[in-house]
């Protein structure tokens, strides 16, 4: 069905209703009420009490497979066909660098993750772990971009309308999930003292040099007079300086966001047992791999201005890829290392997996039973 939001995208274009941004806004909300009306048909028709997100990946799937293709449309990899309709009139910020890699990593991992956690929960599988993955990386996406349009000169109203509400749908995921967290005894066995765990030891410094990088690039973008800080923008990463603010805005970010979520993992490593260890470390683990991967690819891409692209050789390239890229792998491995430890980190299944309302191949409709083994599943059917 998401595969159908191209072609009604190209009819809406054909019937001139992106010319005004009432019609465009009265055509958006009618597509997602039917939209919505037959992803709620299809899921209550083989399932009891569908989990509310998976209404809302469905519909961002058809939010997804558009934008790929404005894309690809705008980087020649395909004939261009409604890419100027749509950045001149509804997406404007897709012609920056950053804009491009954005919806690059919106309309191929972002859909992936959709469609990973649907699959996941019509498989009667826990999809809590994609879910709060997904929830950190769409979060830094919007924290990003909605300050960026509102502060950019000329105002774009239609950008703002459009990516602004939709900041609220992270921000619900991840209060929805965590208050359906597992429930889980505490331990009382003492954890041995951090410098006798060396990985956790790793982490904690690895965050604790993070917490500085960010202060001191933060402090940076916001006009500090240090000479160190305005060599850095001028040699490490002048990307930063780039007049589009998104750059800008992803370092405050990690000003004002990611620098409590580093004091409070380390606070969690010194003190093993902290059971929202293991969610944050995802969330904290996506909203890292599309701040990075964007960061990047954003400074690399060929709508940078050659002056703010980062340094090829020197020391000034060593500083630039040894911070991103680790600032990139670290988070993930810490989410593995959480994962892998529920004791002291903390459980993140699934509790309440999706209730079939018949099992498939059965003629008459009747209630499914939980098969606790592969055996006895087999010997059902």
């Amino acid at each position: 069905m998401s595969l159908l939001s191209w072609p009604i995208f190209v009819v809406i274009d054909k019937l001139n209703l992106f010319k005004s941004e009432s019609s465009a806004a009265l055509a958006g909300f009618a597509i997602i009420a039917i939209a919505l009306l037959l992803f709620i048909l299809l899921f209550r028709r083989y399932f009891k009490r569908v989990d509310p997100f998976v209404y809302i990946f469905s519909l961002l799937c058809c939010d997804a497979l558009p934008g790929l293709v404005f894309v690809l449309e705008l980087d020649g990899f395909i004939p261009r066909y409604n890419s100027t309709t749509m950045v001149t009139g509804i997406e404007p910020y897709m012609k920056t660098s950053y804009g491009v890699i954005s919806t690059y990593w919106n309309g191929i991992v972002h859909l992936i993750l959709y469609l990973s956690a649907i699959t996941l929960y019509v498989r009667r599988d826990s999809h809590r772990e994609v879910t709060l993955f997904w929830a950190g990386s769409f979060l830094n996406m919007l924290v990003v971009l909605v300050p960026a349009l509102v502060t950019q000169t000329p105002l774009n109203k239609s950008a703002i309308y459009t990516n602004a509400p939709i900041i609220v749908l992270p921000i619900v995921a991840i209060g929805y999930y965590m208050h359906r967290r597992p429930v889980q005894a505490r331990s009382f066995l003492e954890a041995p003292k951090i410098w006798k765990r060396p990985m956790d030891l790793l982490f904690f410094v690895y965050f604790l040099l993070a917490a500085c990088v960010v202060v001191f690039r933060g402090m940076a973008v916001v006009g500090g007079k240090a000479s160190c800080m305005k060599d850095y923008l001028s040699n490490c990463e002048p990307y930063l300086k780039d007049s589009n603010s998104f750059p800008k805005f992803q370092a405050l970010s990690y000003l004002y966001f990611y620098l409590a979520y580093y004091l409070s993992a380390m606070y969690g490593l010194l003190y093993p047992g902290q059971h929202w260890m293991a969610d944050w470390s995802l969330v904290h683990a996506g909203a890292a791999a599309q701040a990075q991967v964007t960061y990047i690819a954003g400074a690399l891409n060929r709508r940078t201005a050659a002056s703010m692209r980062p340094p090829t050789t020197g020391t000034n390239s060593l500083i630039f890829w040894s911070i991103n890229l680790l600032m990139l792998v670290i988070p993930q491995l810490f989410a593995l290392r959480c994962l892998r430890d529920p004791e002291n980190y903390g459980r993140t299944y699934t509790v309440d997996l999706a209730t079939p309302n018949y099992l498939v191949g059965d003629i008459v409709k009747k209630p499914a039973r939980i098969y606790h083994s592969k055996w006895e599943t087999k010997k059902a059917e």
